[in-house]
C-alpha cells in the first residue's frame, strides 16, 4: 500500500509520499521491503497513486532490493479496500497486505507469515494517542475493530498488516462505503467480525512504527538506527572522535576535531566539520555539509543540505535541499501545535520540508514548521506555522 500522500506528515509530504520519508538514511519503503525479502518473499505487488513517479523511479523494477516489483496504479484515493482490490487479478494464493509508510521489521514479517488462519492482523501492544485502530480479542479472535478512538488509550493496535487467502476479494466487493466516502479494509474486516467469521490477531515482538505526524520521524528513525548495520566507508581525519555505532558512506569527510556518538548515519559525499558535534539518534542524508563548530542531536538532516557554522540544531527535521546560515540556533522543548481539529501539545524543535532557505543568526521556536522554499532573513526570530513560499524579514 504506496498511494496515499500522508496529509498529516504536511509539510514533508509536499513533494514526496509519505512512503519516500527517509528514516535511518533510507525511505520508510525501502525498510519495509527489505524485511519481506529477509523472509523470501520475492513478488511484491504495489500499489502507487500520489507522487508515484518518485516511488517508481527510486525502487525500479526491484532487482536492486532483491525483490521483483509490480506496479498497480490507484487513480482515485478511495480508501485501502478498493487498493487491494485493484491487485485481485494478481493474486491466487496465500498473501500479505503492508503498508509501505510504516517501519517494520523482519522478525514482525516473520511472525504474520506464521501466524495461524486465513485472515490474520499483524498487532502491537502499545499507548498511543487515539489516532490508530484498537482490537478488541477474545479467545485468540478479534471481535470488534474500534477505529481511532481519539483518546490516549493502551491497547492491541492494529498495525495495519495483514494475511490473507484469495477469497477476502469476495469479501471486499460488498464493502459498505464510509462516512467519508471511501472503502476501508477495516470495514470489511467488521462486516466479516459480524458474520462470525474468524480474525485473529498475531501480536508482535518485533518491531513496528509509524509516523502519524512529521515530528514522529524521529522516534521512527531511531528505531531505524538501531535495525541497520554500521561502516564506516568515508574518511575519518586525525583528531575526530567516534563513539559507538556510527555509519560513514563512501566519499564523506569528517573533519579534525569533530565528535560523533553514535547511532548515527551519515551517507555518501558529506562534509562535516572540523569540530562539529554530532549526537545520537541522527541520520545526515548524502551530499550535506555541516559548517564547523556546529552541533547536530535526534534529528534528520535530508540530502544535499547545507548548513552553516555554529548551528545549533535539536529533534528537528531538516528536508532536502535546505539552507541554514551560520549561527541558527533551534531551540526544543514543549510546544502547542494547532492540528486543524484539535490542539495538540508536542515536544520537538522544528520542521523544515524541502528548498528553506534560512539566514543567519535566527532563532527558531520549538515547534516550528516551515513549509516548502520559505525565506528566513536574517536575524529573525520565528515560530508557529510558516506557509511554503513565505518570506519572512527580520
Amino acid at each position: 500500500m504506496a498511494a496515499g500522500e500522508g496529509r498529516r506528515c504536511r509539510p514533508l509530504t509536499q513533494t514526496r509520499s509519505k512512503v519516500m520519508l527517509p528514516v535511518g538514511n533510507r525511505p520508510f519503503m525501502e525498510h519495509v521491503i527489505s524485511a519481506l525479502a529477509a523472509n523470501d518473499i520475492r513478488d511484491l505487488y504495489i500499489v502507487v497513486g500520489y507522487q508515484k513517479e518518485r516511488v517508481m523511479d527510486y525502487f525500479e523494477d526491484g532487482l536492486n532490493f532483491g525483490v521483483t516489483i509490480t506496479y498497480i496504479e490507484q487513480n482515485e484515493l478511495l480508501g485501502t479496500a478498493h487498493a487491494l482490490r485493484k491487485a485481485e487479478r494478481y493474486v491466487n494464493e496465500e498473501f500479505l497486505v503492508v503498508n509501505g509508510d510504516n517501519l517494520i521489521d523482519a522478525r514482525a514479517v516473520k511472525e504474520l507469515i506464521a501466524a495461524k488462519g486465513e485472515n490474520v492482523i499483524l498487532a502491537a501492544l502499545r499507548r498511543h494517542s487515539g489516532d490508530y485502530g484498537v482490537l478488541m480479542v477474545e479467545q485468540e479472535r478479534v471481535t470488534a475493530i474500534i477505529e481511532k478512538p481519539g483518546r490516549p488509550c493502551s491497547g492491541i493496535l492494529n498495525t495495519g498488516a495483514y494475511k490473507f487467502s484469495p477469497a477476502i476479494f469476495e469479501d471486499l466487493r460488498h464493502t459498505p462505503i464510509s462516512e467519508r466516502g471511501s472503502y476501508e479494509l477495516t470495514q470489511t474486516l467488521s462486516q466479516m467480525i459480524a458474520d462470525g467469521r474468524a480474525v485473529a490477531p498475531q501480536i508482535t515482538k518485533g518491531i513496528w512504527s509509524d509516523a502519524v505526524f512529521a515530528w514522529d520521524l524521529l522516534n521512527a528513525n531511531n528505531l531505524a538506527l538501531g535495525m541497520k548495520d554500521t561502516i564506516i566507508s568515508g574518511e575519518v581525519e586525525e583528531g575526530a572522535i567516534i563513539k559507538g555505532p556510527v555509519g560513514i558512506g563512501r566519499g564523506s569527510i569528517i573533519r579534525s576535531g569533530s565528535y560523533l556518538v553514535g547511532p548515527v548515519c551519515i551517507g555518501e559525499d558529506c562534509d562535516i566539520g572540523p569540530c562539529t558535534t554530532i549526537l545520537p539518534s541522527t541520520s545526515i542524508g548524502d551530499s550535506t555539509r555541516i559548517g564547523s563548530h556546529s552541533e547536530v542531536r535526534n534529528s534528520i538532516i535530508m540530502n544535499d543540505a547545507r548548513i552553516g557554522t555554529a548551528a545549533i540544531i535539536s529533534d528537528s527535521v531538516i528536508g532536502a535541499s535546505c539552507t541554514l546560515g551560520d549561527q541558527l540556533a533551534i531551540e526544543t522543548g514543549p510546544s502547542v501545535v494547532d492540528l486543524e481539529d484539535n490542539f495538540e501539545r508536542v515536544q520537538f524543535g522544528a520542521i523544515f520540508a524541502d528548498d528553506v532557505t534560512i539566514g543567519g543568526r535566527v532563532l527558531v521556536s520549538p515547534g516550528t514548521v516551515v513549509g516548502t522554499g520559505a525565506r528566513i532573513g536574517s536575524g529573525a526570530l520565528i515560530r508557529g506555522w510558516i506557509e511554503r513560499e513565505s518570506r519572512v524579514i527580520s
